[in-house]
């Protein structure tokens, strides 16, 4: 048996960690390979435009040659320029909105995504393992971007909130939402543009009959999303503050308007208490009662209408108002009593049944400046409307300057309450809740030349909702009241003309 030699030896050794490296090469480009089909396959099913987009160009390429392809880019471009340069309007609807939000989604969000949530604190470090929310989804409109967000186990909403305002500034947005959509899931919504320096908000459209009123639903505006916003009438009393020229009275006029119909038939009655004298005056006749017309003059159909004294609906005094507030409690407790033999919790508004809508143009005279000994009887009258008011059809819109705690002391009594422009952080919380500031109502920072946007915090909600009342100018008013009267004249003639049918038919 021949004997190995040290040569044979060292050649054995290093053919067989040549093979084991060889080995060992292969492999781990088995296993990079295997990681970038998986990484390349959840790309592709994650981005199905993206993927879509780069296979056709990839095609074109190979199909027609890349010359061809850049002549057919470059003629792209200059239409696009063109069209833009002629109509941006029709460019931005068709071309220009999306080609914005294609840019954003990589370059200002997925791009800088992981670095921005470490520099705003929301990575979550695990040991020596780093977790950070999963940008799952990104949508757009107009104004604003929406980021549906996976946070990592151990992390919560609150976090997320408690960052909002950082994310904000990193991403260059003008205002921010957390929203909660599912377990473990938020949406982030950025606003790119405020839209209530670019849409007109018009006044509300007075609905053609009382069928049509929702009155779970009166629209009066437009919320930040351009969406209609609207109002639960029959829900409860609504509070409405905000300083002079902030735009207060837009929102009970579009209330008004909303169910103009109802006010003409008899489904809703108004109460005016106006202590400035002027706001509701232009509108005394929507208060009017009318008596239905019994007289036809001549053959040409010439009808008379009486109207009684509006006084007893529209009050400006301590005196007037006092009275009617007592004549207003003494008739909800009597509809109380009936509806307890009925056994009805309820109020259905109806010509039987009316909604009573009592408008208060400014409460801060009623609380606090008018003579103690009348202001006192008039807060224990509106303490009784505000708690028992709403089950009867007795509901109150009122309207404060300085919701502040020492004037405004009946505020929790109203179950929606409606904040526009206010003077400081104070004033914001002590209009609507405490803490709403941190909530997202940034009433002191509305500015003079957006009147009518108002902050409103719903019930079981975490954030406040930004939205912005119709403009009502005195000409919609005007209107408003024309058309009320021009239904009530319809409903009354009608009236005569079925006792006259009925007359000739008895005859």
């Amino acid at each position: 048996m021949a004997k190995r030699t040290f040569g044979n030896g060292l050649t054995a050794r290093l053919l067989f960690w040549s093979f084991k490296m060889l080995g060992i090469i292969i492999w781990q480009t088995l296993v990079l390979l295997a990681k970038v089909s998986w990484w390349t396959g959840k790309k592709i099913v994650q981005h199905p435009r993206s993927s879509v987009t780069a296979s056709l160009l990839g095609s074109a390429v190979y199909l027609v040659g890349w010359e061809i392809l850049a002549g057919l880019v470059g003629l792209m471009v200059l239409g696009s320029s063109t069209w833009m340069a002629a109509d941006r309007e029709t460019f931005d609807r068709f071309l220009g909105d999306w080609l914005a939000a294609w840019g954003r989604r990589w370059w200002s969000y997925r791009r800088t995504w992981d670095r921005v949530m470490v520099h705003c604190g929301l990575a979550v470090d695990v040991d020596d393992e780093r977790y950070i929310p999963a940008l799952r989804k990104i949508k757009h409109s107009r104004y604003w971007d929406r980021l549906v967000v996976e946070m990592p186990v151990g992390q919560e909403v609150a976090d997320i909130r408690m960052a909002a305002e950082r994310v904000r500034h990193a991403f260059e947005a003008l205002r921010i939402t957390v929203t909660e959509i599912e377990p473990a899931g938020v949406e982030l919504g950025l606003m790119r543009r405020d839209p209530f320096k670019h849409e007109v908000v018009p006044a509300a459209d007075m609905p053609a009959a009382t069928a049509d009123i929702d009155w779970k639903a009166l629209p009066v505006g437009l919320t930040e999303y351009c969406a209609p916003w609207t109002i639960s009438l029959t829900g409860g009393h609504t509070a409405v503050c905000g300083t002079s020229g902030a735009g207060k009275a837009s929102i009970g006029w579009n209330l008004l308007r909303a169910i103009a119909p109802a006010i003409a038939d008899g489904t809703a009655l108004l109460h005016f208490i106006d202590p400035k004298r002027m706001e509701l005056r232009q509108a005394r006749r929507l208060v009017a009662t009318h008596v239905p017309i019994d007289e036809v003059l001549d053959d040409r159909r010439r009808y008379v209408r009486h109207v009684r004294d509006e006084r007893s609906s529209y009050v400006c005094g301590p005196e007037e108002t006092l009275a009617m507030l007592r004549g207003l409690v003494e008739a909800m407790q009597a509809a109380a009593e009936l509806a307890g033999e009925r056994g009805e919790r309820d109020h259905e508004p109806s010509t039987s049944t009316p909604l009573n809508v009592i408008v208060i143009d400014e409460l801060a005279p009623l609380l606090e400046y008018w003579p103690r000994t009348i202001r006192d009887k008039i807060m224990e009258l509106l303490g009784l409307l505000l708690t028992q008011g709403r089950a009867l059809g007795y509901l109150v819109v009122g309207e404060i300057q300085e919701p502040t705690k020492d004037v405004f002391k009946i505020r929790d009594l109203f179950q929606r309450r409606i904040a526009l422009r206010l003077p400081t952080e104070a004033h914001t919380d002590a209009a609507l809740t405490e803490h709403a500031v941190d909530r997202g109502a940034k009433c002191h920072e509305i500015p003079e030349s957006l009147p009518g946007v108002a902050y409103e915090l719903l019930q079981g909600a975490t954030a406040a909702t930004r939205n912005r009342a119709g403009h009502v100018t005195d000409e919609d008013i005007a209107a408003l009241v024309e058309y009320v009267d021009q239904l009530r004249l319809a409903a009354e003639v009608a009236a005569v003309d079925a006792r006259t049918e009925d007359k000739a038919v008895a005859a």
